[in-house]
């Protein structure tokens, strides 16, 4: 979690702030929590990829939003902070994890890329490119950043729908004989759920 926050406001303080606007007034008794959601698409020779749809028709290792698919569940929500891409390859006899990259090292033109998030039908992040994930761009130290910090912090709230496109200058490279290739997406941040005993 970041520890200076830029507008004065924590993830916790905007996340109950929106939540009130919609008239989740409880949102400030729920348990604080840490989230990171995912999912994972096969990337095939595919330029756009809309992570999140349809995401209850797959189960884990490829994504983690349960039967909820791109909606938070009842009472749950969520501020974004960061967000993640990179690739998978699996190994088609066994359904295991071959290998995992950074998004930058199999991405021609990866800083090009870029990425919209929905909520609901409206745009709430529109064409942010991925230079940051590119080292000669990135705030971050890592020599190979991964995670793309965002410069606003964006509330999820609970059961509205949400679909994060990604779309990418050109196809990514094909895998090794005998296995596929995924590219996955990670939402990361803030998070409250329902606490009905107790807030820890």
């Amino acid at each position: 979690m970041r520890e200076i926050y830029k507008a004065g406001v924590t993830p916790q303080q905007k996340m109950v702030g929106i939540n009130q606007k919609f008239g989740n007034t409880g949102i400030k008794d729920q348990q604080g929590t840490s989230r990171i959601i995912y999912d994972t698409l096969p990337s095939g020779t595919a330029t756009t990829f809309r992570f999140f749809e349809d995401s209850a028709s797959r189960s884990f290792p490829f994504t983690n939003t349960g039967s909820d698919g791109n909606k938070l569940g009842v009472g749950d929500t969520m501020v974004i902070e960061s967000v993640i891409f990179s690739i998978l390859d699996v190994t088609t006899a066994t359904g295991r994890l071959a290998n995992y990259y950074n998004f930058t090292q199999l991405v021609n033109g990866n800083a090009l890329a870029m990425f919209d998030f929905e909520i609901a039908n409206n745009k709430v992040i529109k064409r942010v490119t991925l230079s940051e994930q590119n080292s000669g761009y990135s705030k971050n130290t890592a020599t190979e950043p991964s995670d793309l910090e965002l410069e606003t912090q964006i509330v999820l709230p609970p059961l509205l729908p949400y679909v994060l496109e990604l779309r990418i200058p050109g196809a990514i490279s094909a895998p090794a004989v005998g296995e596929i290739r995924y590219i996955q997406a990670q939402i990361i941040g803030t998070g409250g759920i329902i606490a009905p005993r107790t807030t820890f």
